[in-house]
């Protein structure tokens, strides 16, 4: 008796968890709700599929035929995995280009005492690291500081650049930095803040001319572990504050999102040059964003990364918010992050690409 009413139940759950999970694929392949609350399930689909396989699991054991309808909507999600984990080897080409990305949280400028060791070994790493183009978030210059003088120890190696902030002085933003002149730029900032938006980097090679296109979308500010340390300190209260607060950040950062993607769905939609993105994304590969720039580009790291790639350098650990995408003309030789790397709050990507 018990173990049919625990198979009932089983059973039960099952249907929920598969349809569900079936509603996130729905979302995500197709992006036909254009709401915040999209963001919520679309984000959920790493752990309803891990759902489904735990159910399939179950029934294996249980009743194997149950187990069918999982397996099914775990095939079905197949496509997702990509997203998640990928294992490829890099490739050789010549003539191959390098675009190096990083949030350098602005090397620690307005906090340099606390964070001196930290800054001056970003910095330094930012400066030597050798790539045709380099595109920072959160870049910071100071020309009456000689610690700061970012732009002058950049343009030795990589001597073309913009940013997103004419006032090149204290935290500019975005920038590009190019080995090769750079023949066209332009560039957008999302709402009030300047580090948030949009440049736009028209690079002339040898052969060929690409289109270079650094992002940071709308920042959510979720910061989990202030939510653990609640709850070791048993101040629940507190942690339901912090709580809500990452709820109400991920509603407006959906919503930011979705108005931001439009920007840089135009300028991929009318470049006479191939494409290469980059930046911060400031959300997982399974959210709006992502969908929407995947169904025009590539992502670099599904085509050659290895591993998860996780990105971010601190709470919660286990997400890639910093991406590259590139035109179907392009190849993808080889994606890296470098996650021994941990100065700023974000680990630096890296892409080498065939331009064809």
């Amino acid at each position: 008796m018990f173990k049919k009413i625990a198979t009932s139940l089983l059973w039960l759950t099952s249907l929920p968890v598969c349809i569900f999970t079936l509603i996130t694929y729905l979302l995500s392949y197709t992006l036909v709700l254009d709401h915040w609350s999209a963001g919520f399930i679309m984000m959920s689909l790493p752990f309803a599929m891990f759902g489904c396989f735990i159910i399939a699991f179950t029934w294996l054991f249980i009743r194997p035929a149950r187990a069918i309808l999982p397996i099914c909507i775990l095939a079905l999600g197949y496509p997702f995995i990509k997203r998640t984990i990928v294992f490829k080897d890099p490739q050789k080409a010549e003539n191959s280009l390098s675009v190096f990305s990083y949030n350098v949280f602005g090397f620690y400028g307005e906090d340099y005492t606390k964070n001196k060791d930290k800054a001056d070994k970003m910095m330094e790493y930012a400066v030597d690291y050798e790539a045709d183009i380099k595109c920072f978030q959160e870049f910071y210059n100071l020309d009456d500081n000689h610690r700061f003088r970012t732009l002058n120890k950049m343009i030795v190696e990589n001597p073309y650049f913009i940013t997103s902030n004419n006032d090149t002085q204290g935290v500019i933003g975005l920038a590009i930095f190019s080995e090769r002149p750079i023949i066209h730029h332009e560039g957008k900032t999302f709402g009030r803040r300047n580090t948030n938006g949009y440049l736009l980097a028209d690079i002339a090679r040898k052969t060929d001319t690409v289109r270079v296109i650094n992002i940071q979308l709308y920042s959510m500010g979720i910061r989990v572990n202030k939510v653990v340390r609640e709850v070791e300190g048993e101040d629940y209260e507190e942690a339901k504050k912090e709580s809500r607060g990452i709820i109400a950040s991920l509603i407006n950062g959906f919503e930011h999102h979705a108005d931001e993607v439009k920007s840089i769905e135009k300028l991929i939609e009318e470049s006479p040059y191939p494409v290469i993105l980059t930046g911060d994304f400031n959300e997982t590969p399974y959210g709006t964003a992502y969908g929407n720039i995947r169904d025009r580009l590539k992502n670099a790291f599904e085509e050659a990364g290895n591993g998860f790639g996780f990105t971010l350098n601190r709470s919660p650990t286990i997400v890639r918010i910093d991406n590259q995408f590139c035109s179907e003309s392009i190849k993808v030789l080889d994606f890296k992050t470098f996650s021994d790397i941990d100065y700023s709050d974000h680990f630096p990507i890296l892409g080498r690409y065939e331009v064809k």
